[in-house]
């Protein structure tokens, strides 16, 4: 355990280190690295005898998760106390409000279509499964449905 009063560097490191791949790793059982930025687990939703939960970390930073078992990861991150949005970094931590008249560089916003389209391919998924979305992930849709809008207007769609 750090030392509070190590002051400063700690906490930057304590901070660095909570990262969503970081978070949810350190809630599962038997984690083993498979590859770079991928992980393999037992799962926490079900009686899990050898690794079948399959965890990788997205260059942006945001998880995806898989069990071969067929739990959904709303009751794999449940069973850890975690919900979807964690499983995406906080974007408040990267690039201030922009300026007037400044522009997204186009890569930037396909990263960001990308990240919110994983949202909703969760959601979607969550909803084939036959099971109810959390108000929290209602939220969160409604959050990256907003983002998404936001994105085709900067590419120049009128939505």
């Amino acid at each position: 355990m750090k030392n509070r009063e190590q002051g400063a560097p700690a906490q930057a490191s304590a901070d660095a280190d909570a990262t969503p791949v970081n978070e949810l790793l350190r809630r599962l059982e038997s984690v083993k690295a498979t590859g770079p930025s991928r992980w393999a687990a037992r799962c926490p939703a079900h009686d899990d005898r050898s690794p079948s939960l399959s965890v990788r970390e997205c260059g942006d930073g945001t998880v995806l998760l898989h069990c071969f078992a067929g739990c959904p990861a709303g009751d794999v991150l449940a069973a850890v106390g975690l919900d979807l949005a964690d499983l995406f970094p906080n974007k408040s931590l990267g690039r201030g409000p922009m300026r007037q008249g400044e522009r997204w560089i186009p890569r930037d916003v396909l990263a960001a279509i990308a990240s919110e389209a994983v949202v909703v391919l969760v959601a979607a998924d969550t909803i084939r499964r036959g099971e109810a979305l959390t108000d929290d992930d209602v939220e969160r849709v409604a959050v990256a449905a907003a983002r998404l809008r936001n994105a085709a207007r900067e590419g120049g769609a009128n939505v």
